[in-house]
């Protein structure tokens, strides 16, 4: 509650009490400006504070490692370091393991050659021979046959025509004149030879226009 002010009737006396009135309403606006001012200081240090003490959002977090070992293998995945084994020869002991090109020269393919044989075998189902150009001599006298003269060029390794004809006479063959006999048979008869018998036997070769062996003939040895 304000001051009583006692009316008076006086001059002075109204202007004493207006001048009491004026300055009871300063002090009271003074004090209400004074409190407003606080209430507001409080409320922004009380954001400052909220904010401060707010957590930093997360950050996302890195990817992984681009030098992460790759996953395992199955155990069953085949090892990059294999490698598959040549078919070894089918063909009696001796013979190579891996015949060359197998191709006769030009001037063969589609003729007829007498030849020697120095090796004879079959790999994966077919009939190779290493042969040599050689010469032929009649033998007279009480001994028929022939002479063989080797050649002196190298060897060359041709194959067999799977429809390739052999005929064998004596002494790879059982007669003095030539019969038909597979080719299997021929390379058996072949090894079952003397190795300084198998030196002079002497061959009647047929090419095709590939190069491959069509006819081979044995020469006939008393």
């Amino acid at each position: 509650m304000g001051p009583t002010v006692f009316a008076s009737s006086s001059p002075r006396h109204r202007a004493a009490a207006r001048l009491a009135a004026l300055a009871l309403t300063t002090v009271t606006v003074l004090a209400l400006g004074a409190c407003s001012g606080k209430g507001a200081d409080d409320a922004d240090t009380g954001r400052a504070d909220a904010a401060a003490s707010s957590p930093a959002p997360a950050t996302a977090s890195a990817p992984a490692s681009s030098s992460a070992p790759p996953p395992a293998q199955p155990s069953g995945a085949p090892s990059s370091s294999y490698s598959a084994q040549a078919p070894a020869s089918d063909g009696p002991s001796g013979a190579p393991s891996d015949a060359p090109s197998a191709k006769a020269p030009a001037r063969w393919a589609g003729g007829k050659q007498f030849v020697q044989i120095e090796n004879a075998w079959i790999k994966d189902g077919r009939t190779y021979l290493s042969v040599r150009s050689a010469r032929r001599e009649p033998l007279t006298g009480p001994i028929e046959g022939w002479e063989i003269i080797p050649g002196k060029g190298p060897y060359t390794t041709v194959r067999m025509a799977p429809e390739g004809r052999v005929l064998l006479s004596v002494p790879l063959g059982d007669d003095s004149a030539p019969h038909p006999y597979s080719q299997a048979q021929f390379i058996t008869r072949w090894w079952a030879l003397p190795a300084s018998e198998r030196e002079w036997q002497g061959y009647d070769v047929s090419f095709d226009l590939n190069g491959e062996v069509v006819r081979l003939q044995s020469l006939y040895r008393a």
